[in-house]
């Protein structure tokens, strides 16, 4: 008898821990979305920057089905908080997100933990899904989240999230994205004017990422992680198509004047086969590509 009960709860926790992705491959799995093609793979970015003398960094590490869809995005960052009466310190924060295609439908399961090396009474861990619905014609998100899109042809136009945002996205002639503005739609106002913001090169991405997706230049991935895009965002979407086509080049972000009064815009370097593997932007930070 205890035999049996023991077999049940066994089961039971399986069943529990697989849940509806129990028996899931992803290189069988199918889905009308059709990833953004390229020469070469992005197998990670890290992105660092220094404030205050203190190193913020960013890592994203990426796996691919098959089908060269983005089936796994694993992240480590590290960041300072500040506080009052303890001042500034050290956190770490780890995440894993899954993507499930599933027909029409994508979810997407992820785990994020926080680690505090001076407080671990502030650890902590959690878990959630988001879900998104694809046009099985066209293969574009028509809704995610909190978000519903509007597509001309295969072109993002615009986005409506809860609460009554509205995202407005601008291109150039290369359908490069130079940025948004976001409205009301309820009385029209503008609560944050970024179009025609963001510069490109002319040279051309030959890789399987959009890097002004992962940079923020879309501005509607912010609704999945508030106050905290584009670098801690759990895992992209943007940047692998799923948000329509892509731009033609690589971004060199928005132009800063120094203090001599000279125009700066960020920097590309490029390794013996052409590919983009350093960016530093106007700012200093910099993103490593690997592949």
């Amino acid at each position: 008898m205890k035999k049996t009960k023991l077999l049940l709860l066994l089961v039971s926790f399986i069943l529990v821990a697989c849940g509806e992705y129990h028996g899931y491959d992803a290189d069988d799995a199918k889905s009308p979305y059709v990833p953004r093609k390229g020469a070469f793979m992005v197998k990670s970015l890290k992105t660092t920057s220094v404030y205050n003398g203190n190193e913020y960094s960013w890592e994203h590490k990426f796996k691919y089905d098959a089908h060269k869809r983005i089936k796994e995005v694993s992240s480590n960052i590290t960041f300072y908080a500040e506080d009052k009466w303890e001042g500034t310190y050290q956190g770490k924060r780890t995440s894993v997100a899954k993507y499930y295609y599933l027909d029409n439908d994508i979810d997407v399961v992820y785990t994020v933990s926080f680690e505090y090396p001076k407080y671990p009474a502030k650890n902590r861990t959690y878990d959630g899904t988001d879900e998104g619905v694809f046009d099985p014609k066209t293969g574009l998100l028509s809704s995610y989240s909190a978000l519903d899109f509007v597509y001309s042809g295969q072109t993002l136009t615009a986005a409506y999230a809860d609460g009554g945002r509205r995202y407005e996205i601008t291109r150039d002639r290369d359908n490069n994205v130079t940025g948004y503005n976001v409205e009301d739609d309820y009385d029209g106002s503008l609560i944050t004017a970024n179009g025609n913001k963001y510069n490109y090169l002319s040279r051309e991405n030959n890789t399987n990422f959009d890097f002004s997706g992962y940079l923020g230049y879309w501005g509607v991935e912010e609704e999945l992680v508030p106050n905290a895009s584009p670098y801690y965002a759990a895992y992209q979407l943007a940047a692998f198509g799923f948000l329509g086509s892509t731009g033609k080049h690589l971004p060199v972000g928005e132009p800063v004047k120094t203090d001599t009064g000279e125009t700066v815009m960020g920097k590309w370097e490029f390794d013996e086969s052409g590919r983009p593997v350093v960016f530093t932007e106007s700012s200093g930070r910099k993103t490593v590509v690997t592949y």
